[in-house]
C-alpha cells in the first residue's frame, strides 16, 4: 500500500469560521470473495420527497402515500372515505409518518393530512413549511448479498400508490428491485402504473398499462450488517429533455428520467424535478433506508486438526530456489497520479440551507496498460470536519466527478450530493474502468457546512483510494 498525501488547505466560512481540507491518497489491492449469502426479512423505508406529504395547491386536498394498488374512480375526482382506497397497509406494505414528539404513528384517513403535532399540511417551505413525511414500509424483502464486493440485489413483493391533489391524479409502484453494484452505485426499479389525468381537463382519465421505471438512483452506498441508508440523486441531476428544467438555485435537480417521462402521463411531472415553482424546495429526494441482518465478519480460517494419539511425526527440511522475476517492462503497468499536493475551497458563502464553497481536486490521472488487465475503480472517502471539540460531518462534502478517458471502457462516477445522508463520509466512486485505459479525472467538490456550524478553523481528510482488478 503505498500513500500520497497533500497537505492541509483552509478556506473561510463567513461566519469567521474556516474549513479546511487534507487530501491522502491510497493504492489497495481487492481483497478476497467471502461466500455471497442470502438475505430475507428486508425492509425498505422511504417518503420520495417532502411534496408527496404537503398540501395541494387546489384548495383542501393534500398529497399523500397508501399501501397497496389504489382502485379506479372512473375520474379526475377527490377521494372520499367511502371510496375505500386508502390504505394504511396492505400485505407487505405499511406506511408510518410523524408522529408527536419525533416518534413514528400510522396515519388514518382522519390524520394523513397531519403533521406530527396535529396541524394541517400547508404548501409552505422553509420555516413554514409543514409536511406530514408519511414514508412507505416495505417489508419481507429477499435476496443476495456479497460483504467483500459491496454487490447485492434485493426484491419485494408489494404495492405503494402515491396520491396528488387528495386523489385527483395518483399513480402506483409494484414489486420494487433494489440492485447494488461494486462501485457503490444503486437502482431501485418498480412497476409503475396509473390513470392520465390533466389539471385543465378533469375528464381526461385513462388507465396506464404497467412499465418498468426507475425510482431511484443512488451513488456512494456502503453497506454494513445492518443494511445501508442513502440519499437517492436529484440535486444538480438533469431532467429529460422533454421539459423545461430551471437549473439555478440551490434546489434544482431530477429524479430519474424514466420516472420523469413516466409522471407525464399523470400530470403530475412537473413535481418531480426543478420547474421554478413554488413548490421546488419540497421536490428533492428523502433519504432511503434499507435494513437486513448479515455476517460481515468474512471467512474465518479453518482449524488445523490435531495429532491422533500415538502419533508420531519426523521433519523433512525442503529448500528451493526462486529465480529472480523479470522486470515488468513500463509500459504494461498500473500506475497513477494527483498533480498538485493543495487543494483551495476559497471563500463560503452562507445560503439557506447552510455555508457552501466549491473547488476542484489536483488532477488525476490513470494509466493501465496490462494485458490482461480487468480495469481499475478510483473511490474516495472523507472524515468529519473538526476544530477542537466543534465538528460538523463529513457528509457536508460531496462531489461532481468530470473528466475524460478511454471511450467505453471508463466511467465517471455519480454525483453525491453535499449535505445528504451519506455525502462523501461514505465510499464514492470517481471512475472506473473494465479493461485496459487511461483517463484524467477533474472531480470538483462541494461543501455544504451546516448553517449552525461554530465559527473555527475545520479540517477533515479525504482519501482518495485507486483499485487495481
Amino acid at each position: 500500500m503505498a500513500k500520497y498525501g497533500i497537505t492541509k488547505v483552509r478556506q473561510s466560512l463567513a461566519l469567521a469560521a474556516a474549513t479546511g481540507v487534507a487530501v491522502s491518497i491510497a493504492a489497495v489491492a481487492i481483497p478476497a470473495h467471502a461466500a455471497e449469502q442470502t438475505l430475507d426479512g428486508v425492509s425498505l423505508t422511504w417518503g420520495l420527497n417532502a411534496e408527496s406529504g404537503a398540501a395541494g395547491f387546489a384548495p383542501g386536498t393534500c398529497n399523500f402515500l397508501s399501501a397497496g394498488v389504489a382502485g379506479n374512480t372512473g375520474s379526475s375526482r377527490v377521494w372520499t372515505e367511502n371510496d375505500g382506497f386508502y390504505k394504511s397497509s396492505e400485505g407487505n406494505v405499511s406506511i408510518i409518518k410523524d408522529g408527536p414528539d419525533g416518534s413514528t404513528m400510522t396515519p388514518t384517513w382522519a390524520t394523513k393530512c397531519q403533521t406530527g403535532d396535529g396541524s394541517n399540511v400547508t404548501t409552505g417551505t422553509g420555516a413554514n413549511q409543514k409536511v406530514s413525511n408519511n414514508k412507505v414500509v416495505l417489508s419481507n424483502g429477499t435476496g443476495k448479498v456479497d460483504p467483500q464486493t459491496g454487490e447485492a440485489t434485493v426484491s419485494w413483493t408489494g404495492s405503494f400508490t402515491s396520491v396528488f391533489y387528495s386523489g385527483m391524479t395518483y399513480w402506483s409502484a409494484t414489486d420494487p428491485v433494489l440492485t447494488v453494484a461494486a462501485d457503490g452505485s444503486a437502482t431501485l426499479k418498480a412497476t409503475a402504473s396509473g390513470y392520465q389525468a390533466d389539471m385543465n381537463d378533469t375528464s381526461k382519465w385513462i388507465p396506464i398499462p404497467g412499465e418498468e421505471i426507475t425510482l431511484a438512483n443512488l451513488s456512494g452506498v456502503e453497506l454494513t450488517k445492518d443494511g445501508f441508508s442513502a440519499t437517492p440523486a436529484y440535486l444538480g441531476v438533469d431532467a429529460p429533455a422533454s421539459v423545461s428544467q430551471v437549473k439555478t438555485g440551490d434546489n434544482w435537480g431530477s429524479f430519474p428520467a424514466d420516472f420523469v417521462e413516466f409522471q407525464g402521463k399523470t400530470g403530475t411531472q412537473s413535481y418531480w424535478y426543478s420547474s421554478g415553482g413554488a413548490a421546488d424546495p419540497r421536490k428533492p429526494v428523502t433519504s432511503l433506508n434499507v435494513a437486513w441482518e448479515a455476517d460481515f465478519t468474512g471467512p474465518v480460517d479453518p482449524e488445523e486438526p490435531e495429532n491422533p494419539e500415538n502419533s508420531d511425526s519426523k521433519n523433512v527440511e525442503l529448500d528451493v530456489t526462486v529465480p529472480k522475476q523479470p522486470v515488468e517492462p513500463e509500459e504494461k503497468v498500473f500506475k497513477w497520479n494527483i498533480a498538485g499536493d493543495s487543494l483551495s475551497l476559497g471563500t463560503a458563502k452562507q445560503q439557506s440551507i447552510g455555508f457552501v464553497a466549491s473547488g476542484t481536486l489536483p488532477e488525476i490521472t490513470v494509466s493501465d496498460t496490462r494485458e490482461a488487465s480487468k480495469g481499475w475503480t478510483v473511490t474516495g472517502k472523507t472524515t468529519a470536519f473538526k476544530d477542537g471539540a466543534n465538528t460538523f460531518g463529513g457528509n457536508g462534502l460531496g462531489w461532481a466527478p468530470t473528466g475524460s478517458g478511454t471511450e467505453g471502457v471508463v466511467t465517471l462516477g455519480e454525483y453525491v450530493v453535499p449535505g445528504s445522508t451519506n455525502g462523501l463520509s461514505a465510499t464514492s466512486t470517481m471512475a472506473s474502468a473494465t479493461g485496459a485505459s487511461t483517463a484524467k479525472l477533474n472531480t470538483g467538490v462541494h461543501l455544504l457546512a451546516p448553517t449552525d456550524a461554530p465559527a473555527g478553523d475545520y479540517t477533515s481528510t479525504l482519501t482518495v483510494t485507486a483499485i487495481q482488478k
